[in-house]
């Protein structure tokens, strides 16, 4: 499985949408056998989908991201799991251990559920006088 993290500075970008670099990761049976930092310039968005098809990517971890974006890649059979911040590292690691849900590699000011995806419709407003 191919992983990319877009990084600045070691962590994970801010925004997968202006993102310049990804960190690139080959992963087997759950171990890390190979990455490489490798530059991913600023291009439109069909082209950033078909970039990371290209390169094999099967998950992608991002910070926040446009929600035509996150679809798109979705669509092209990619999982986005977004609004994730911290050292890239540790990123990587928690979601091989399956901790990634942890609140400390939450994006701050990320609404809550937003990293379920953009996948679910809008909730229906309850009428007044209900909780």
């Amino acid at each position: 499985m191919k992983i990319a993290i877009p990084i600045w500075r070691g962590r994970v970008s801010c925004a997968f949408d202006f993102a310049h670099r990804i960190l690139l990761v080959n992963v087997e049976n759950g171990c890390e056998t190979s990455r490489s930092e490798i530059p991913f310039p600023p291009e439109s968005d069909p082209e950033k989908v078909n970039g990371l098809k290209s390169l094999g990517v099967e998950v992608l971890i991002c910070g926040a991201i446009s929600r035509w974006l996150a679809l798109q890649i979705r669509a092209s059979g990619i999982k986005v799991l977004p609004y994730v911040v911290g050292q890239a590292d540790e990123v990587l690691n928690a979601y091989l251990t399956g901790s990634l849900i942890h609140p400390k590699f939450v994006l701050p000011g990320s609404w809550p559920g937003a990293r379920r995806g953009f996948c679910r419709g809008r909730r229906k407003r309850r009428p007044p006088g209900i909780r």
